[in-house]
C-alpha cells in the first residue's frame, strides 16, 4: 500500500498528465489557419499553426460590423457605416515572436495625397498620423500616391483616441510590416490612422503596387481621379511591432523600409518555431 507522501505524488503526476492531455486535445480541435491558395506560395513557410489568436470576441465586432453596423454596441454613423464594404477580418493573430497577422480587404485611403490636399472628398484629409521629421506644411503628411502604408484603427466616435487595437496588438505608428495578395508582397509601413471599426486600409500605391490600382488619371506621379472601392478580401497584412525606423526621410524612406520589412518577413518564415 502507498504512503500517503507517495499517493500525493502520484497524484500530482496524474493531474500534470492529465493537463498536457487536455491542452493538446484542445489544440488539436483549433481550426488551423490556411491563406488563401493564390497567396500560399508566397508566405510558403510561414507557421501558421503557431500563431494564437489575439481576442476573438474584439476580432468578432468587426464581423458585426460587417452586419449589423454595430461596433461595440454603437451604431456607426455616416462614413463609418461598413455594411455595404465589410471588413471581412477573417483571423487576427499574433505569432510566438510578436508578429501581428490578419487577414481582410484592403481599402483605398488617399489621405496625404494632392488630390486630398487639395480637392478633398468628404472623408480625406490632407494630414497624415506619420509626419515626415524636419519637414513642414502638406510636405510633412506621407503621399498616399508615392509610399505604400497602411491604416490601423484609432479614432473612436466623437472624437475620442481609441487605443484597443494598438494595445492587443502592439502595433504603433511608424511600426513596418508587408501586405500580400494573391503572388505579389509589398513592404509598408504604418502612416495613418483610421476609424476604430475598420480594419484593413492601405494607400493608393500600396493598391498600385498589388497590381489593383484605383487610379483613373496619372498626372506627374500624382491621382487626378480615383476609383474608390476596396479589393474585397483575401489580403493578408503581416504587420511587426517595435520595428519603426528612426529619422525616416521621404527620399530615403521606400528603400529602408523595404530592407527592413522584408528582411523580417524572412526571419518570420526561419526562426517562428512550430507549437509542441
Amino acid at each position: 500500500m502507498n504512503s500517503p507522501s507517495e499517493a500525493r505524488q502520484t497524484g500530482k503526476a496524474f493531474a500534470i498528465l492529465l493537463l498536457a492531455f487536455l491542452s493538446v486535445t484542445v489544440k488539436a480541435q483549433q481550426p488551423t489557419y490556411a491563406p488563401p491558395p493564390a497567396s500560399a506560395a508566397t508566405v510558403a513557410g510561414v507557421r501558421f499553426e503557431s500563431a494564437a489568436p489575439i481576442d476573438e470576441s474584439y476580432r468578432a465586432e468587426f464581423d458585426r460590423c460587417d452586419r449589423e453596423n454595430i461596433f461595440r454596441e454603437e451604431e456607426m454613423p455616416g462614413f463609418r457605416k461598413w455594411t455595404d464594404d465589410p471588413n471581412k477580418v477573417k483571423v487576427l493573430l499574433r505569432f510566438p515572436n510578436g508578429t501581428i497577422f490578419f487577414q481582410a480587404k484592403l481599402a483605398l485611403d488617399i489621405d496625404g495625397s494632392q488630390k486630398a490636399c487639395n480637392n478633398p472628398g468628404s472623408a480625406d484629409q490632407c494630414g497624415t498620423w506619420f509626419k515626415w521629421k524636419d519637414q513642414s506644411g502638406k510636405a510633412a503628411n506621407v503621399d498616399s500616391d508615392q509610399y505604400p502604408f497602411v491604416v490601423i484603427p484609432v479614432a473612436g466616435l466623437r472624437g475620442r483616441d481609441d487605443r484597443e487595437f494598438r494595445d492587443k496588438t502592439g502595433i504603433a505608428k511608424g511600426d513596418l510590416g508587408v501586405v500580400i495578395y494573391k503572388d505579389k508582397i509589398v513592404p509598408v509601413f504604418v502612416a495613418d490612422g483610421g476609424p476604430h471599426n475598420k480594419l484593413g486600409e492601405g494607400s493608393a500605391a500600396l493598391l498600385k503596387a498589388l497590381g489593383e490600382d484605383r487610379c483613373r488619371e496619372w498626372q506627374h506621379g500624382h491621382c487626378a481621379r480615383y476609383r474608390d472601392f476596396s479589393v474585397p478580401g483575401n489580403v493578408l497584412f503581416i504587420l511587426f511591432p517595435n520595428s519603426g525606423i528612426a529619422d525616416l526621410t521621404p527620399a530615403k524612406a521606400l528603400e529602408k523600409i523595404r530592407v527592413e520589412a522584408l528582411k523580417r518577413f524572412a526571419q518570420l518564415k526561419q526562426t517562428v518555431p512550430p507549437e509542441p
